[in-house]
């Protein structure tokens, strides 16, 4: 599957608000899920965003070159993902996409506004433990529990 987007406007954020992108040097689903759910549920009307996995950021801009990911991830990343979509509530399936930049491999997921919000995450989509869930929006450039308000 190909990005509709030039993955260079992606990592340098041309032609996309900065509050669309979220960059995360690692693998950690507990946290990218919390920014996946606040997408989706996209409070405020932008379109929903991306997340891209193995990218250092520096000052809200990815550092070069790219940090990466080792291949062998790329096919264990979309398995956990297919796991983690299930716990969201109701069900949510972004897009994920590996891209090759600066010699290395990254991962892009693509998070579309859905068509069931609100949804809510666990809070730690990795725990075995009975799952506390929240609700997740954008706010700025983070994304944080929603208040009551909010929800």
């Amino acid at each position: 599957m190909e990005l509709e987007m030039d993955i260079e406007d992606l990592l340098n954020k041309r032609k996309l608000e900065s509050d669309r992108i979220e960059f995360k040097t690692g693998w950690n689903p507990d946290d990218i899920y919390h920014s996946v759910c606040a997408f989706a549920n996209d409070y405020n009307n932008d379109g929903g965003g991306y997340i891209v996995v193995g990218v250092e950021e520096e000052n809200g801009v990815a550092k070069r070159p790219v940090k990466g990911l080792p291949e062998y991830m790329l096919d264990s990343i979309q398995k956990d993902m297919l796991g983690y979509n299930n716990l969201i509530s109701p069900p949510y399936f972004p897009q994920g996409i590996p891209a090759e930049v600066d010699g290395k491999w990254i991962f892009v997921i693509v998070v579309r506004t859905g068509q069931q919000r609100p949804y809510k995450s666990p809070e730690h989509v990795t725990s075995k433990k009975e799952k506390k869930y929240n609700y997740y929006i954008r706010y700025q450039t983070s994304s944080v529990k929603a208040n009551s308000e909010q929800e």
